[in-house]
């Protein structure tokens, strides 16, 4: 489709002369710029991310929004009032072309937005359909924009999604893309375009802004990224829960919890199966149980439930003791869903806790302090050992010299024995040893056994 097709014409801007900026006049009326404050603004915006990622639960929350009044992912924030709002939504009439969609689906998107808000009333500025004619100008462009102009609070174009739509175009991507900016330039509404792509995509050089949607290992939570000409880069972490339609900011803690659980290398198929463990058995397990269950050796055990617990995913309450950490456990079951045939155990035949019966070293003795009593322990041994020599020796009459007492020393002449000597009976001494005295004779067989 050439650039002088009816299409484009229809909505070709006016012929203006150049003019200088003292000589332009500021217009009587200012369009509002935003239909979501600092999230959707007027313009064509592409809704990216894989197939099957949530975009269309998110687009009809989005709609249902801006139907009510209602500040986005939950982020009211009661001390401000309501123009003041960083999500603010411009009420108005939205209309939703889910071509992608039957008619019996059609009615199980409106059971699911009525089932999410229960109390609101009957949305009468929200608009629908699953068929469309082809755009061009006698046909599907004419009648999009009588609809929009019926309607003097139209802000919103949901299109869903750009497969469905190209079938109704007689022209290229490009072509499409741009008469679809020029239809929202020329009624001051946000298009919002659904298309299964990459952030990166060439797509996205045609559009005014985009916002990029994606799923995180737990089904529950995804990641919104905000890029365009007017939207500072955002990153938002959304939480929907599966059975409703209802986004909103995560929590610290769960954001916490997504962290642990996104780490390198940490949600192994191995470590999947032994949180399901854990988790159908809803109490405190030990290495010997686990090991018993998995039929594995006790030390790689302890070994795969330390590296858990390093990578917060197990806590230990108690020395040899297992469970899982308070972060993460909330997410746990839907973690679990994704992952249907990881092996399943008999929590009926866990074997008793031996570990409780094995007397442990008291948790409160610091490691010097049990280095210390291990130190003392020899020392009262061998007290006891020199106690219990002492009262021989004085049962029997003789003195027991103690290692630490010192005798007074006698004077002995040079030629004379020794008083030990004298005492034992023996006449001399042993020739070459230490204070030799010539002139004695000495019996071996009454010398007195070596000092030990």
């Amino acid at each position: 489709m050439s650039a002088t097709s009816p299409s484009n014409q229809l909505f070709a801007r006016p012929v203006m002369p150049f003019t200088s900026f003292s000589d332009l006049a500021a217009p009587s009326f200012l369009p509002q710029p935003w239909v979501i404050q600092n999230l959707l603004p007027v313009g064509l915006t592409l809704l990216s991310g894989d197939p099957r990622c949530g975009k269309t639960s998110l687009a009809q929350q989005l709609m249902l929004d801006i139907a009510t009044g209602t500040t986005p992912f939950g982020t009211q924030d009661a001390a401000l009032d309501d123009a003041s709002q960083h999500l603010r939504p411009r009420r108005g009439s939205i209309f939703y072309l889910s071509l992608t969609s039957s008619t019996p689906h059609l009615h199980e998107i409106r059971s699911r937005i009525y089932a999410s808000r229960p109390d609101i009333p009957a949305l009468s500025n929200l608009f629908v359909t699953n068929a469309f004619k082809p755009l061009t100008p006698g046909e599907g462009l004419q009648e999009l924009c009588d609809w929009i102009h019926c309607y003097a609070d139209s802000c919103l174009l949901v299109i869903d999604d750009l497969a469905s739509l190209r079938s109704l175009f007689p022209g290229n991507d490009r072509e499409l893309l741009a008469l679809l900016r020029r239809l929202a330039e020329e009624y001051q509404i946000s298009i919002l375009l659904l298309h299964s792509c990459k952030r990166s995509s060439p797509l996205a050089a045609q559009v005014n802004h985009q916002l990029h949607l994606k799923r995180l290992p737990v089904s529950t939570f995804y990641t919104l990224e905000v890029h365009g000409n007017r939207l500072l880069p955002t990153s938002y972490l959304l939480y929907c829960p599966a059975d409703r339609l209802s986004f909103r900011l995560a929590s610290l803690e769960e954001e916490r919890a997504l962290d642990t659980l996104s780490a390198h290398k940490t949600l192994t198929r191995e470590r999947l199966g032994l949180l399901r463990l854990f988790d159908e058995y809803g109490s405190i397990l030990t290495p010997r149980q686990v090991a018993a269950l998995l039929q594995l050796d006790y030390d790689c055990a302890r070994q795969l439930l330390s590296k858990m617990v390093k990578a917060n995913l197990l806590t230990a309450p108690a020395r040899g003791h297992y469970a899982i950490h308070s972060f993460i456990k909330p997410l746990v079951p839907s973690l679990l869903a994704h992952h249907p045939f990881l092996p399943k155990f008999d929590i009926a035949h866990i074997p008793a806790d031996e570990e409780a019966k094995v007397e442990a070293v008291p948790a409160t003795i610091e490691p010097a302090a049990q280095e210390e009593k291990l130190d003392a322990e020899p020392t009262a041994e061998i007290a006891t050992a020199h106690a219990a020599s002492d009262t021989t020796a004085s049962t029997s009459g003789e003195s027991v010299s103690h290692p630490g007492h010192q005798e007074p020393e006698t004077p002995i002449a040079h030629n004379q024995p020794s008083p030990q000597w004298q005492a034992s009976g023996l006449n001399g001494n042993i020739p070459g040893s230490p204070g030799y005295l010539p002139g004695y004779q000495v019996n071996a067989s009454q010398m007195p056994p070596p000092a030990i």
